[in-house]
């Protein structure tokens, strides 16, 4: 009767309802963002009026990304002097001090000049990068990427003195070798970020100063694009001339590329404008493109055109909780990482020496991955004293486990197990939190199932009776 009372231990689930709902959430690193312009003039500070911030919109949407451009015409023909070394920092002090994560773009020009308006000489556009990088190292925290190699008209690296292969390669490689590993870099254009690999593969010895890696590089490289659903080509995103794509058709070459982004872009961010009210933003055709470019970001303001048509167009999927909802709160809600909590399952028999086994399985709904490092814990709470025994955490554990590789479009299973026997009779509650790794704050799951007095997403009640 002793071993009957002491190991006939039941462990039952009883799960929560994961209901979907409809909504931007809380979801950092990802959405609209507003466009910030600094003109940096020598001896020159910045007023502050030019030091402001939105938070919202006038929906209440609050603002999660903002792209800071720095203009440098000013000084094309030399270093950067200690007032333009003191504006960036303070611009991006600014920030620092908000919700917002920043993306960050030097430039020369914006007015279409930029052969014009960069530097004569490219080591000048060198020491630019290595000042401004000194900057940025001490903000990572606060940078979500940054865009370009400060060349060409509006720095789209198009319209520029530096664009053959050799010097692409030395820009981006110096703008790298200045800033931290912790900082994502971008190119304009998938042929660019092709022709720096097959730059570094062919002439190693050109690059052997700069202490960084191609795979190092590859860990860090994404792209931007500002011509984005503009045309078949995103207004000459996609070039297959003087490439050895030239034989493909236009139709041909745009399904190369958006694949080719499909998958470089699970593991480095990719985001810009929609631009250029045409067939390709229709919305059944945006919506299916934004998804195999995995975009985490949009500008909100730009092509203004293309936003009020999603405005007015309706989402239609029956299967859908969006459906009847317009196709801009569609794209709203899935710019960056979404996650659903879907299922949970436990397994156990009295008796038996193995633990309980459950897992939990959610879907990642959004169009792109996560790319800033966020903790995943999955917790029983124990109902009349609150104690908590963690089951999984991502700090410690398997890449699976990894919120960052929790994909697009896909599902996962997570696994977990604990000895019953090890328990109290009672009741625990099962509860899954995702948070940031740097403020805390906690990461929502599209569901109705968060308790604020668990501080996180109850899946179910597990009993434990002998």
């Amino acid at each position: 009767m002793y071993y009957f009372k002491t190991h006939y231990v039941t462990a039952s689930l009883v799960k929560e309802p994961q209901t979907e709902i409809t909504g931007s959430l809380n979801r950092s690193d990802c959405g609209w963002y507003q466009l910030y312009s600094y003109y940096l003039r020598p001896e020159s500070y910045l007023t502050p009026a030019e030091l402001y911030f939105e938070e919202t919109d006038e929906t209440g949407y609050p603002y999660r990304l903002s792209l800071l451009e720095f203009n440098l015409a000013e000084y094309a023909t030399g270093k950067l002097d200690k007032f333009a070394i003191k504006n960036i920092r303070q611009v991006l002090y600014h920030f620092y001090e908000t919700d917002t994560k920043v993306i960050v773009r030097f430039l020369y020009d914006w007015d279409g000049l930029g052969i014009e308006k960069e530097p004569k000489d490219i080591s000048i556009i060198q020491q630019h990068m290595k000042q401004t990088g000194a900057i940025l190292n001490d903000f990572t925290d606060s940078i979500y990427t940054t865009q370009g190699i400060f060349i060409g008209s509006w720095a789209e690296m198009h319209d520029s003195k530096y664009l053959s292969a050799k010097d692409i390669t030395t820009l981006l490689l110096t703008y790298a070798d200045a800033t931290s590993s912790d900082i994502y870099l971008a190119v304009r254009t998938p042929n660019h970020y092709r022709t720096i690999f097959e730059e570094l593969k062919k002439n190693p010895q050109r690059y052997k100063n700069f202490d960084i890696t191609a795979d190092e590089l590859k860990k860090r490289l994404g792209l931007y694009n500002d011509g984005m659903l503009g045309s078949v080509s995103d207004l000459g995103t996609y070039q297959g001339w003087n490439t050895p794509y030239a034989s493909l058709s236009e139709e041909e070459l745009r399904t190369m590329e958006l694949d080719f982004q499909k998958e470089l872009c699970l593991t480095v961010p990719n985001g810009g404008e929609a631009v250029n009210d045409n067939s390709y933003n229709d919305w059944k055709s945006a919506i299916t493109d934004l998804r195999k470019m995995h975009i985490s970001y949009l500008n909100q303001m730009h092509d203004e055109a293309v936003i009020t048509k999603w405005k007015e167009s309706t989402y239609k999927d029956s299967d859908s909780v969006y459906d009847g909802y317009s196709v801009y709160s569609y794209i709203t809600d899935h710019l960056g990482a979404r996650f659903v909590l879907r299922d949970c399952t436990l397994s156990y028999k009295p008796f038996q020496k193995e633990p309980a086994k459950g897992s939990i399985t959610l879907e990642n709904t959004g169009f792109s991955n996560l790319y800033h490092p966020k903790r995943f814990t999955l917790s029983l709470i124990n109902e009349s004293t609150g104690n908590r025994i963690l089951l999984l955490d991502s700090k410690n554990s398997t890449d699976l486990l990894n919120p960052c590789n929790w994909n697009s479009g896909e599902k996962v299973t997570l696994p977990f197990s604990f000895s019953p026997l090890n328990l109290e009779d009672g009741t625990y509650i099962l509860t899954a939190v995702l948070k940031d790794t740097q403020n805390k704050e906690i990461f929502s799951f599209a569901n109705s199932s968060f308790q604020a007095a668990l501080n996180g997403y109850k899946l179910g009640e597990i009993t434990i009776k002998r």
